[in-house]
């Protein structure tokens, strides 16, 4: 490895960065270089952009990688990578790629790049004839190019990829699915550079190489990154600094610290009270984001010891949580009560039935009689509450007073996060867990895990319902309309009658910055966790 846009350890970290240095300090550079700090909770999961499934690695990504769409603060799609498109048919798309667009390595952006990329996130083989002809399933493995991206299954199933010329893409998919360009807007339909790729200069396993704004100089893995200014950016004039230090700060407190102190200019929380634990110092500025995610509560309909295996009892506690109280009592009203189809996009699908439209003293009587028609008086429950954020536990006191009054005794478990991810999401071996959940930037997407065998990361502990699968699998192919909305409210039926996942209140974001060190700009929603995607155009003062 001899190039500047890519690091795989501490190792070789100071080789990468002298490089780096070297392109973006040469002569004819920016004679006053800039740069900033950003805090974040947490390192990437893994290297590659088309796996992984944590915010921490979706808005690292977002700083060196690309997407063919984005959306803007009305949470409509705009050009991103893809300069414009059409919808030739219900299953037929064109792509146009921006023209300027390159690789960190000078090398311009194809639309081979962009067919592989969609390829490799398992849309299609690549190599249909090679699997094919492969005996066992490791063969079968290096034949195709695809991976075990969960994202495969958000995109649809793509019929065919076909690079029209060099910058323009016709996509032709199986089947109407009206969230498909929604879909690319994600970071984690991310397009990689597809020559470097096949001819092993770059492993996306091990590597970032982006069309972004910045590019990997230095990363010490759950400690920081050293990211510097893509030289080929198509953007010209930006990235507005030339250096983005990222120091990884899980503790929340400690952030704030190193706000206050100067190590970083900017870093985000979920914790509401942050305006509170930063008030007085006037250099600090919190600006709160509204998302498309919300805080759910897993309930397991499948194990034979939970008492929440009978659809009433599960039922009773959708009834009786008090989401107004959560919004209040925990977020100090920062946060609103949501719905599965979140109410970021302004939908009212989910708003009228009971859980939600009932008076809470209607559904506390409700509740009751369902908890009495399963011949108890009292049911014992465990709730989980993961370390891995301090608003768990705090929901939790909230939802163990809520249910109380209808005969549900909580017992709250706070245990590490991978102790809480192997009960839930491995064994199954649970009551009810509280977690949170994205909206993305459609609400086909969002609603579309209801179905386990499509979500997969559900299985263990979520009832299949067949009528619920039909009806998900529909909706994915209605265009945005009347039909679609009615659709939308049926589900919302559903989804309620099996009580199995439940949407509780919205996922509001606090972005707090250093206003006397950098100017900033944030959309006041984001629909796909791309809070920072503005970065390229943050400004620093020094």
């Amino acid at each position: 490895m001899n190039t500047p846009w890519i690091a795989r350890s501490r190792k070789v970290g100071l080789g990468f960065a002298l490089a780096a240095a070297a392109a973006v300090f040469a002569p004819g550079a920016a004679q006053a270089q800039k740069s900033m700090s950003w805090g974040t909770g947490g390192d990437v999961d893994t290297m590659d952009v088309h796996i992984a499934g944590t915010v921490a690695s979706w808005v690292m990504y977002q700083m060196v990688y690309e997407t063919l769409l984005t959306t803007d603060k009305d949470l409509y799609l705009r050009p991103g990578l893809a300069e414009s498109w059409k919808q030739n048919s219900p299953t037929s798309y064109t792509l146009n790629l921006r023209r300027d667009a390159k690789w960190s390595n000078g090398r311009p952006l194809v639309a081979a790049d962009v067919v592989g990329s969609l390829e490799r996130i398992g849309g299609i083989e690549m190599n249909p004839a090679g699997v094919a002809a492969a005996k066992t399933e490791e063969e079968k493995k290096k034949a195709s190019n695809r991976i075990s991206s969960y994202w495969s299954r958000q995109i649809g199933s793509i019929k065919s990829l076909t690079a029209v010329d060099e910058h323009t893409v016709r996509v032709e998919l199986e089947r109407p699915h009206t969230a498909f360009l929604a879909a690319l807007a994600h970071i984690t339909a991310a397009i990689i550079p597809m020559k470097e790729f096949k001819d092993g200069s770059f492993d996306p396993t091990r590597q970032m190489m982006g069309s972004g704004p910045f590019m990997v100089s230095v990363h010490k893995p759950k400690e920081s990154w050293t990211l510097v200014r893509n030289p080929h950016y198509w953007r010209k004039g930006y990235p507005k600094v030339d250096t983005l230090n990222v120091l990884i700060i899980p503790d929340e407190a400690a952030r704030v610290a190193a706000l206050r102190d100067g190590r970083i200019d900017y870093s985000s929380f979920a914790n509401p009270d942050i305006g509170r634990l930063v008030a007085g110092d006037n250099k600090l500025a919190v600006t709160s984001q509204n998302t498309t995610n919300y805080f759910r509560m897993d309930i397991n309909a499948l194990a034979d010891k939970s008492a929440f295996k009978d659809k009433r009892v599960r039922q009773a506690a959708s009834l009786a949580i008090d989401r107004d109280a959560i919004a209040n009592i925990v977020f100090a009203g920062a946060a609103k009560p949501d719905y599965p189809v979140p109410g970021a996009f302004g939908k009212s699908a989910c708003k009228d039935v009971d859980t939600y439209k009932l008076p809470r003293a209607e559904r506390l009587d409700k509740a009751r009689k369902l908890i009495a028609s399963t011949g108890k008086t009292n049911v014992d429950v465990e709730l989980i509450a993961s370390s891995s954020d301090p608003i768990y536990a705090r929901i939790a006191q909230v939802v163990q007073q809520n249910l109380k009054p209808v005969g549900i005794n909580v017992k709250i478990q706070q245990m590490p996060v991978a102790e809480y991810l192997d009960k839930v999401f491995t064994k199954g071996d649970f009551d009810a867990a509280l977690s949170w959940l994205a909206g993305y930037s459609d609400p086909t997407m969002v609603i579309a895990w209801w179905n386990p065998k499509f979500a997969v990361w559900n299985t263990v502990f979520h009832e299949y319902v067949p009528p619920l699968a039909e009806a998900l699998e529909k909706v994915r192919g209605a265009p945005e309309g009347a039909i679609r909305d009615g659709q939308l409210t049926e589900i919302c039926r559903m989804i309620d009658d099996g009580s199995n996942i439940l949407a509780l209140v919205s996922k509001v974001d606090f972005i707090v910055h250093r206003k006397d060190t950098i100017d900033i700009r944030l959309d006041p929603v984001s629909g796909s966790s791309n809070t920072y995607q503005y970065v390229a155009e943050f400004a620093s003062k020094r």
